[in-house]
């Protein structure tokens, strides 16, 4: 389906993508827009986030259809926490439109039952009690650097309940890409921030040991949403990472 998709930066510089997280939407990305202006920087809003409308039910094998479809050519791909699912899915599906890989705070491996009936719980909660009160513990849980909250807030405070909703049943159905990093051969920088407790380190550690070649990048002071909690050291080893490839 069509998405909304801001540009900005270079029209003419190589392409990047920034892909967001749950249940943000491609505003998550503003601390990075300045520090990539030599690049065309496209930044899609899933679907129901954002400037994208709601197609519920959705997978993530739908949202990268959908990122895809939204460009032509080649791009380096960044995503972080959902957005590096999506991510995952298009270096599996499509690794000739891929130029770059950096996976923030994010995982290969699909939800354990565990996890899927703690979604299940989520969407209960939203549809009862609403986005607000479900962003209160969510945020405490993933953001380390407190002052990032009141931005995060901000930008997630926009998504609809269905659109939360939908969300956290396509991360609770998506699939397990552990098998397909053997096969990425694109150059890939993994960032985790070093106080993730969503998608701990050994997660990244573990992606890292399958993907051949790929670099690890501890963000400090930060983090589930590394980006926004140390923009700097964050856009520094992005933009770092980008002009090697």
């Amino acid at each position: 389906m069509k998405l909304f998709v801001r540009e900005t930066g270079n029209p003419k510089g190589p392409v990047v993508v920034l892909l967001h997280a749950f249940p943000m939407s491609g505003a998550m990305w503003e601390p990075q827009v300045k520090a990539l202006e030599d690049y065309r920087v496209l930044i899609p809003d899933l679907r129901g986030f954002g400037g994208t409308k709601l197609e519920a039910p959705w997978l993530i094998e739908h949202a990268a259809a959908d990122v895809l479809e939204s460009f032509s050519g080649k791009a380096a791909f960044v995503g972080l926490s959902m957005g590096g699912y999506v991510a995952l899915q298009i270096a599996a599906t499509a690794p000739d439109r891929v130029t770059g890989l950096v996976l923030c705070d994010t995982r290969a491996e699909a939800d354990a039952n565990e996890n899927k009936a703690k979604r299940a719980a989520a969407i209960d909660f939203v549809r009862n009690s609403g986005v607000e009160a479900f962003l209160g513990p969510f945020l405490k849980d993933a953001v380390h650097n407190q002052a990032a909250t009141a931005s995060l807030k901000a930008v997630a405070m926009k998504s609809s309940p269905d659109a939360v909703m939908a969300a956290l049943s396509a991360l609770a159905a998506r699939p397990d890409a552990t098998p397909h990093l053997g096969k990425i051969m694109a150059r890939t920088a993994i960032f985790v921030g070093s106080y993730d407790k969503i998608t701990p380190l050994p997660l990244s550690e573990a992606m890292k040991n399958r993907i051949a070649g790929a670099e690890l990048h501890l963000i400090p002071d930060a983090g589930h949403f590394s980006n926004a909690e140390n923009p700097a050291v964050f856009n520094d080893r992005l933009v770092s990472f980008l002009k090697r490839l």
